[in-house]
């Protein structure tokens, strides 16, 4: 119902170009210089052959990714400088350890890495959080989204699904479980009755949270007591969204159906003040994901305004001619980190989330009954 968003799509989505382009190679060198950073120098070997030198080397990497690498790692010390002191380094470490814990330490952490996205370790990943989040900073605040605007915009909701089977298929079920009639679900009226008696005890002042619980058939959100946090337009399903953003703080719908079955919705009464900067940073995010979506080469102009302001100049005219093409005015370059960005939402269901880790943990459970 909540559609997932990819995790390793840097920033907002058009800033993929520069790691997606990379062609599945590793990108180790994201995050901005710290001490130890080796010293290479022009000439890296002498022989009587003749010498080896960085250019070389690089021409032997090849000039599109030399120039995806020098552009990632301009916008990284360029976001670096610019956002670094809005950054909280010690949140983001600490959201990242955790969801390296929920999959039981860092050696499964990486095994999960590598079979949604071959080629990334723990530290890439930890380096690309770092990108994102300084992209994320940029484009809100070069859309000019406040506060106000992200809290606006979205419902903080929890919700209980009671689900049906379509016509006929109650039956089926019944006999592919072998379980008779006690296995199988309920039909729609049967649904509708039960939402509506569920609905009833909420008026007459049954805790919310224990009945989604105990009822609920949506089993991600019911262990967190029916609770879906900020809904934006455009994440649900249509029943569900105009039901939600129809009802005021506080207040509980009527049985709404949808293609999942009836939804009961509480519309939580919370405010401005009340929602961490980490929950309004995840609007913005969204509500920029949207404008982009409306107009792509606003994400163009973005950046461009972003060289411009740092005096960003390429010294290689080849590098120089290839970034143009590629990130910052290209059509081409637009339809086609569209193309990876749906690609990668696909790629990123059995990906390193939080949703995904307890989904996990849930089958493991089950397996192990």
């Amino acid at each position: 119902m909540k559609k997932k968003l990819a995790p390793f799509i840097l920033g907002l989505g058009l800033v993929s170009l520069a790691a997606c382009s990379n062609e599945g190679e590793e990108n180790t060198d994201q995050a901005s210089t710290e001490e130890g950073d080796v010293e290479y120098g022009n000439v890296l070997a002498t022989s009587d052959a003749g010498d080896i030198t960085a250019d070389d080397v690089l021409n032997q990497i090849g000039m599109n990714q030399v120039a995806n690498q020098t552009f990632q790692l301009v916008l990284d010390k360029v976001l670096t400088d610019k956002y670094s002191e809005e950054l909280n380094m010690d949140e983001l470490n600490e959201q990242i350890d955790t969801e390296i814990e929920q999959y039981g330490g860092e050696d499964n952490f990486a095994m999960m890495l590598q079979q949604s996205q071959p080629g990334m370790t723990v530290d890439t990943y930890k380096q690309q959080r770092v990108s994102n989040a300084l992209n994320d900073l940029y484009f809100a605040d070069h859309f000019e989204i406040t506060d106000e605007e992200a809290f606006d915009s979205v419902r903080k909701s929890s919700h209980i699904l009671v689900s049906f089977a379509e016509e006929g298929e109650e039956d089926a079920e019944g006999a592919e479980s072998g379980e008779g009639e006690e296995e199988s679900s309920m039909t729609k009226e049967e649904a509708k009755a039960h939402a509506e008696d569920l609905k009833s005890q909420l008026e007459d002042g049954a805790d919310f949270g224990e009945l989604a619980t105990e009822h609920s058939d949506d089993t991600g959100s019911a262990q967190k007591n029916g609770e879906l946090g900020f809904v934006s337009k455009g994440q649900m399903v249509e029943e569900f969204e105009t039901a939600l953003f129809e009802l005021e703080p506080g207040q509980i719908s009527e049985p709404v159906e949808s293609q999942f079955g009836y939804h009961i919705i509480l519309n939580e009464d919370v405010s401005l003040e009340d929602t961490p900067k980490e929950e309004l940073n995840t609007i913005k995010t969204t509500l920029v994901n949207q404008k982009i979506k409306e107009d792509p080469s606003q994400a163009l102009q973005a950046y461009r305004d972003l060289l411009e302001e740092y005096n960003v100049s390429f010294e290689n005219e080849e590098i120089q001619t290839y970034i143009e093409d590629t990130f910052l005015s290209a059509d081409e370059a637009l339809e086609k980190a569209q193309q990876e960005d749906a690609a990668a939402e696909e790629d990123s269901e059995g990906a390193p989330t939080e949703e995904n880790a307890e989904e996990e943990a849930a089958d493991s459970e089950e397996d192990a009954e």
